[in-house]
């Protein structure tokens, strides 16, 4: 097939043999879980579709280089069909019972600016290198190379055994092509993270393959110079661990699509999830997308969704909320109440996309989540990470009942509280209950609004449903959350756009 090369908007190069690598290589995550054995990445990058030999070295820092082989996919999607997209969430509250707020002004604060994108067909090659073997605890160089010619090498940090202090990010709802995000991609590299969690929305508006090339390669991987206005090349060393949001899965169908459910093809996580089932991703009733869909992502899918792994002394699960995953809620449960209580790890975290409990107008009806509250309770889990919510917000900690354990037709779940009023996170550092994060400020629109008065709102319209959880609410600025964890300490420090900490809080075994 011709090459069909096309200047996208993001930095490629060029190499004098003429293959072009459209996006640098990057490091991910890759299929290692536990703490045990040795640790594993993937080293992923895309070129045009003139073909080229390519040599990836590896090794720890001052010790032999190996080497490894890079697997090659082709990647065709034609170009779409001559449907607008879909560049809105649409709001929930109805005018008609709330008239505080109009659907107008809920689309004024829900619509991003997302940058221009020209439809096309996209062509290329997909490279995949499995680095193993790996020790923990160490220091990994890589190197790759194509026709003698370096394209990237780079550093990243093996997986830390339990009892070493690691520093991670949380953060979603992160890449439309904005000053903001580009800022907070530039702030994060700053902190020097051991690694990513990606708490959903990675690609706006819909996660498709020509996004990423547009709206998320160019701020977080293929960056020359890093600073505020650029972004840094954190994908260079820092693995992501990507969690699936609703406009990853949800707003732009594979149906309609071809190129949709484009974090499938890019990320590379562990594989110990619950498999299939009827809280997996539906695929559309394109035969010809699906296809080729499930051919392109390989083992990822449905693997992607939902897994968990062991990092320093955190155990994290990751799980797809999204609304398909509703219908088998149930039946994913058990699989996650078996991944928590296996695990042996000093602390527990999960993450999703769509926040169980916050106090926004916005999504605020999505609570199917807090069905499983009672589990996480009572098998140990100490912070509940989400996105969704374009702000951030730290909820006291408190335990909950569902009351009845059901949602109702509006989506909501009621049930009974038991606040811990006493925590603050700095003299009183062991909380009762669960403490809810939502760091959803990672590049898009803000979900802005006074507290007090989104409170009076949500309490007028939804009653006995409402509680005040709120311990922190931060709606004015862009931010992103830090935790520095040890066996004994766990530290959250909430990061403006501009470099400051907004919020501090500590947590003590």
């Amino acid at each position: 097939m011709p090459t069909r090369l096309a200047l996208l908007g993001f930095a490629f190069v060029a190499l004098a043999h003429g293959q072009t690598v459209l996006v640098k290589p990057y490091v991910q995550p890759g299929d290692g879980a536990s703490l045990s054995g040795a640790d594993v990445k993937v080293i992923e990058w895309l070129t045009d579709q003139t073909p080229g030999e390519f040599t990836v070295e590896y090794g720890i820092q001052d010790q032999p280089m190996r080497t490894a082989v890079a697997e090659r996919d082709q990647l065709d999607f034609d170009g779409p069909k001559p449907k607008p997209a879909k560049h809105i969430e649409t709001p929930k509250p109805d005018p008609a019972k709330d008239p505080a707020l109009t659907i107008d002004e809920l689309k004024a604060k829900t619509v991003a600016s997302f940058g221009p994108i020209v439809e096309r067909e996209q062509h290329f090659f997909r490279y995949r290198a499995q680095l193993s073997e790996l020790p923990f605890d160490s220091v990994a160089v890589y190197k790759v190379k194509l026709g003698g010619e370096v394209v990237r090498e780079g550093t990243f940090k093996t997986r830390a055994s339990a009892e070493k202090t690691v520093r991670f990010i949380a953060v979603g709802d992160m890449a439309g092509d904005t000053p903001e995000q580009r800022a907070i991609a530039f702030q994060i590299s700053l902190q020097k993270p051991d690694f990513l969690v990606a708490l959903g929305d990675i690609v706006y508006p819909g996660g498709r393959v020509l996004q990423y090339m547009h709206h998320f390669f160019p701020i977080y991987n293929d960056v020359a110079a890093p600073g505020r206005k650029a972004g840094a090349p954190l994908m260079a060393s820092v693995p992501i661990y990507p969690v699936i949001g609703n406009h990853d899965a949800e707003m732009q169908k594979l149906s309609e699509w071809p190129d949709a459910f484009a974090a499938f093809y890019f990320f590379s996580v562990p594989k110990n999830g619950p498999g299939t089932g009827p809280w997996n991703l539906p695929l559309g009733n394109n035969a010809k997308n699906a296809t080729q869909f499930r051919k392109l992502a390989g083992v990822e899918y449905p693997a992607m969704s939902d897994y968990s792994f062991d990092y320093g002394a955190a155990h994290i699960c990751c799980v797809d909320a999204n609304k398909y995953t509703m219908d088998g809620l149930q039946e994913l449960s058990q699989w996650i109440e078996k991944d928590l209580a296996e695990s042996k790890q000093p602390w527990k975290f999960v993450c999703f996309h769509q926040p169980a409990f916050h106090t926004s107008r916005e999504h605020y009806s999505e609570q199917g989540m807090r069905l499983l509250e009672p589990m996480f309770e009572r098998l140990g889990v100490n912070v509940v990470f989400a996105g969704h919510v374009h702000n951030y917000q730290r909820s006291k900690p408190f335990t909950f009942i569902p009351n009845p354990p059901k949602r109702n037709p509006r989506g909501l779940v009621d049930g009974d509280f038991t606040l811990d009023e006493n925590f603050d996170g700095i003299i009183n550092t062991k909380p009762k209950g669960v403490i809810h994060i939502i760091s959803g400020g990672g590049g898009a629109q803000l979900y802005k609004g006074d507290l007090t008065k989104l409170a009076e709102a949500i309490k007028k319209e939804h009653a006995q449903n409402y509680y005040d959880i709120t311990a922190k609410y931060i709606s004015d600025k862009h931010s992103f959350s830090v935790i520095d964890l040890t066996p004994t300490s766990f530290e959250l420090r909430q990061i403006s756009i501009d470099g400051k900490e907004v919020d501090r809080f500590r947590i003590t075994k």
